[in-house]
């Protein structure tokens, strides 16, 4: 499925590119022939082309020694909102670009992204990163930034081992930042794993910050899944920890449509309340039109207070969201 991911990968609806043209000069090389003529396939073929031509441009302007091929071109755009009873409402608008770039390294990725700039950099971002998705509290009033980065990982060993990445938000100000990874993946048995990653990063305006997630996956059948999920992180600004927790069910109604309920809690170390905020929520996905065409709901239910002597108080929040896959987004995705 789409973001939400609520079916098991043996579920999930092929993703098909459309047809590349491999007769074209250079510069032409990242125009995608739309399958019909018909206004969603359109866009996508141009949004698809336009994209991938930005991240040619950028190729080029460390040399034309290598042709920018683009086949391996991958993204994700997502554009909705949210309207929230206390932060009101909050348009929201998420790139995701990963491709080479053969004239900066044959062994670094691209990454091009409008993300939520902190929990990207920390690698505290919830793999289900779906309209309703909660993290850490740092990011509640965090602006979503364009990214712009150089990373490598092993091409033989995606999920384990060490990746590392430079780069800078290039929106509001230049920011550069760097971090150092290491993944690894527990397999405990044909249909369980957990996954690890410990990251040590560093930005110009947060100093050193050092971050913990830890993952378990159960599949517990064709149209099910369960997910244990936990972060934590730390930066010299803050001087604090801060964590989030959260259990997590995806039902598959089939191979088109699914729901994903959480229930999670967040907290700070140096927060007068144990546990400041806990709540749950619901997101339902499905295939719009073309199997690369995704819309989800989703709807928040928390709970928070700031002093032990107030009580929890409930906050709702609605959200909307179209999804649009571009290149062959889920093949590349499920080696990240």
């Amino acid at each position: 499925m789409a973001a939400a991911a609520p079916a098991p990968q043996s579920a999930e609806v092929s993703r098909q590119p459309a047809e590349q043209e491999t007769d074209k000069p250079a510069q032409h090389k990242c125009r995608f022939h739309a399958s019909s003529e018909e206004w969603v396939d359109e866009l996508r073929s141009d949004t698809h082309t336009r994209l991938c031509r930005t991240a040619a441009w950028l190729d080029g302007l460390f040399g034309d020694e290598h042709e920018f091929d683009g086949s391996d071109f991958t993204g994700k755009l997502s554009i909705g909102f949210r309207q929230d009873e206390a932060d009101g409402f909050d348009p929201r608008l998420r790139v995701r670009i990963r491709t080479e770039l053969p004239n900066v390294s044959n062994r670094l990725n691209a990454f091009i992204g409008r993300v939520e700039e902190d929990s990207y950099i920390s690698n505290t971002e919830t793999r289900q990163d779906t309209i309703s998705t909660v993290g850490l509290r740092s990011t509640n009033d965090d602006e979503d930034e364009w990214l712009f980065g150089l990373g490598y990982r092993n091409p033989h060993h995606h999920s384990k081992g060490l990746d590392y990445s430079v780069g800078a938000k290039i929106s509001s100000g230049f920011n550069p930042y760097a971090k150092i990874a290491h993944r690894y993946l527990f397999e405990t048995g044909a249909a369980n794993y957990w996954r690890t990653t410990q990251t040590v990063f560093w930005r110009r305006d947060e100093k050193f910050g050092v971050s913990s997630r830890l993952e378990y996956t159960k599949i517990i059948d064709d149209r099910n899944i369960f997910e244990w999920d936990n972060s934590a992180k730390y930066t010299e600004e803050a001087e604090q920890w801060e964590w989030v927790s959260g259990i997590s069910l995806h039902h598959s109604f089939s191979d088109y449509r699914g729901i994903s309920s959480r229930l999670y809690v967040r907290g700070e170390e140096k927060n007068p309340v144990s546990i400041p905020e806990y709540g749950v929520n619901l997101t339902y996905i499905r295939e719009l039109w073309r199997p690369w065409l995704f819309v989800e709901t989703g709807v928040d239910l928390r709970w928070e207070k700031e002093l032990p002597t107030q009580r929890y108080e409930n906050v709702v929040r609605f959200g909307l969201q179209f999804e649009m896959l571009l290149g062959d987004y889920y093949r590349r995705r499920k080696n990240d």
